[in-house]
């Protein structure tokens, strides 16, 4: 049973970490940022533009032949 309290303690403390990483919050108080929105928001921006052009292409492939 001390195996899984150590799993769930590790578990806590990487994820506090990587909350931490994000938010640069050194309190780790869950807060987030504009800073980490706007990043997140830039890469779904940019995935959807990416998407966009290749349907665009696919629809001119299959148009020509």
């Amino acid at each position: 049973m001390g195996r899984r309290r150590d799993y769930d303690e590790g578990y806590e403390d990487a994820r506090r970490d990587l909350v931490d990483r994000e938010t640069g919050s050194p309190s780790g108080g869950g807060a987030f940022t504009a800073a980490v929105f706007i990043k997140y928001a830039a890469i779904v921006i940019v995935v959807l533009i990416i998407a966009y052009v290749v349907l665009r292409i696919v629809g001119v492939l299959r148009g020509a032949f």
